[in-house]
């Protein structure tokens, strides 16, 4: 079985208007993710970073991860105007 290994995935847009206009299509998918396992927990920044979003998936491999996020709404809608990806190794605490 492949060891789970963590990634922290980091959304910024700019098109507020297509964001909203794929919202409901995007929590679907986040809510099939995190029943799949695949998605640990996800939500938008807040303060001066509203326009970015936070995800933590825990994933066998990052060509797994990319898959999945190309399955994404505002991915496939050219929505995402930065993204980035960092492997984590989380060590203390618990996300409950």
């Amino acid at each position: 079985m492949a060891k789970i290994k963590y990634y922290v995935v980091t959304y910024t847009h700019d098109d507020l208007v297509g964001w909203t206009k794929h919202l409901f299509a995007h929590v679907r998918y986040l809510k099939r993710q995190i029943k799949l396992g695949n998605l640990i927990v996800s939500g938008p920044s807040d303060g001066d970073h509203k326009r970015q979003a936070i995800l933590i998936f825990a994933v066998k491999n990052q060509t797994e991860l990319t898959q999945l996020i190309h399955l994404d709404p505002y991915y496939r809608h050219d929505l995402i105007t930065t993204m980035t990806i960092t492997p984590w190794k989380p060590q203390f605490g618990e996300l409950g």
